[in-house]
């Protein structure tokens, strides 16, 4: 059972949106290596789970090879 439907949903909107301004940073910064990159990156132990969750989006995007 979830409790708060609408806390999930923004937290997963959000999620999506900050993966992909860190999957244009990757690319911007890193050009070809990007995803090797952000796999390195993802690596950090310093990482809060939001951020590892972000990144993990961020990967999953790249390797889908996202354009937008």
């Amino acid at each position: 059972m979830l409790i708060a439907p609408f806390r999930w949903y923004r937290r997963r909107r959000r999620i999506q949106r900050e993966a992909l301004e860190e999957c244009h940073y990757l690319r911007r910064r890193f050009g070809d290596t990007a995803l090797q990159a952000g796999r390195e990156k993802l690596r950090r132990p310093d990482l809060t789970s939001w951020g590892r969750s972000l990144v993990a989006e961020a990967i999953r995007l790249l390797e889908r090879g996202a354009r937008t």
